[in-house]
């Protein structure tokens, strides 16, 4: 039996780096796997992902302003790429968007309710608390108008923390409205099964290695970040990300920082980590926690991205988020015993095997898409 074809719209392609991106790839590869046709619509501000049978690539023309001038990354599609979503929504079957603040994929969700389509919503960000009130107010408020009035709407949602379905549940969303899907992770690419070389990223194998990787933005921690390796000398911090923050104009010698790096040049920075620090708050449960443990590298987070998938606290760390104290007293007793440390990583690496898996994040969409539609699986 033929499988039903879907229109994706994300905000940006997989090529962006972002973790939303990341998400929509991998479960669009899976989904393609088992015989979708996924027809792909994203800004046209990236290289499209590589070519894979089944999923054929939009690239929508996009204005890219807000992410140049604020470090927020909100696309705006001009009219005639919303003519073309239009057009495609007459010609498939569903509708899957990732998060619904985005202005595409909002238009795309209000197209599909009008014209009867069924429309499914992964949600992946929540409140995001930014320290400029303006910014909070205007969050709060497109999340209580837009966004819980899209995920009301939809068929089906998958949320990939339980932190960000508690939130839209507490906004008042319906409560029997949607399920936990959490990310896979790709152990194949992810593990710790060839050796840490900390010297090709110009780090010391014999001192101390924070590890730090996403976008330079205020949600991400980037001023903790500097707090911490401001007051800890001694340990050796690697920032691989990018964005309008740059820790290059710090001025500390103990920071590298690493640009362009993504999975297979990524893995081997995981290993050559002691932990990976996390302070980043709003974003449900980041990728690259999921992809540094899978590494067998430790983690702390923020206590808000901790309660986004609380099983993992077995296995790592957490402090609040603006609690810098706190920060440095785990960091520092954790980094004591170094080898004490990497001995984790068994524990670590069952975890992932149990609980993260691409293969089962595609089967609960595949069952979810057969319930909406009455096709099997």
């Amino acid at each position: 039996m033929t499988k039903p074809r879907i229109l994706l719209l994300t905000h940006y392609y997989e090529s962006h780096r972002g973790g939303v991106e990341l998400v929509a790839w991998k479960v669009a590869c899976g989904l393609a796997a088992k015989g979708y046709q996924i027809e792909w619509a994203a800004s046209n501000t990236d290289p499209l992902p590589p070519e894979v049978p089944g999923i054929r690539f939009m690239p929508m023309q996009a204005f890219n302003l807000v992410e140049q001038k604020l470090g927020i990354p909100y696309p705006i599609w001009s009219k005639s790429s919303k003519k073309l979503i239009q057009n495609r929504l007459q010609e498939v079957d569903l509708l899957h968007i990732h998060d619904s603040l985005y202005q595409g994929n909002v238009y795309g969700a209000r197209q599909a309710a009008k014209m009867g389509k069924p429309y499914i919503v992964t949600q992946h960000i929540g409140y995001v608390p930014y320290k400029n009130p303006v910014l909070r107010t205007v969050l709060t408020v497109a999340n209580k108008n837009v966004a819980l009035p899209t995920l009301q709407g939809a068929n089906g949602i998958g949320f990939v923390s339980e932190s960000t379905q508690n939130y839209f549940k507490n906004l008042g969303l319906t409560s029997d409205k949607g399920e936990l899907i959490p990310n896979g992770v790709d152990t194949k690419l992810f593990n710790p099964e060839v050796p840490s070389d900390p010297a090709a990223f110009g780090l010391d194998p014999d001192r101390p290695i924070c590890l730090f990787v996403g976008r330079f933005v205020e949600k991400k921690g980037l001023p903790m970040i500097k707090a911490l390796a401001e007051s800890m000398a001694g340990v050796q911090w690697a920032l691989a990300g990018w964005g309008p923050i740059s820790p290059e104009k710090w001025g500390l010698p103990n920071v590298t920082v690493l640009s362009n790096l993504s999975g297979p040049t990524l893995a081997p920075l995981y290993r050559s980590a002691d932990l990976l620090i996390m302070p980043s708050v709003g974003e449900g449960f980041p990728l690259v926690v999921q992809e540094a443990m899978a590494c067998g590298t430790a983690a702390i987070v923020t206590s808000e991205t901790a309660e986004g998938y609380l099983a993992a606290g077995a296995v790592m760390r957490s402090a609040p988020a603006n609690d810098l104290e706190a920060w440095r007293k785990m960091i520092e007793m954790l980094l004591k015993d170094r080898q004490k440390l990497r001995d984790e990583s068994a524990n670590i690496l069952r975890f992932v095997r149990d609980h993260w898996s691409w293969e089962k994040c595609a089967d609960q969409y595949d069952r979810m898409i057969c319930n909406i539609l009455g096709t099997t699986p």
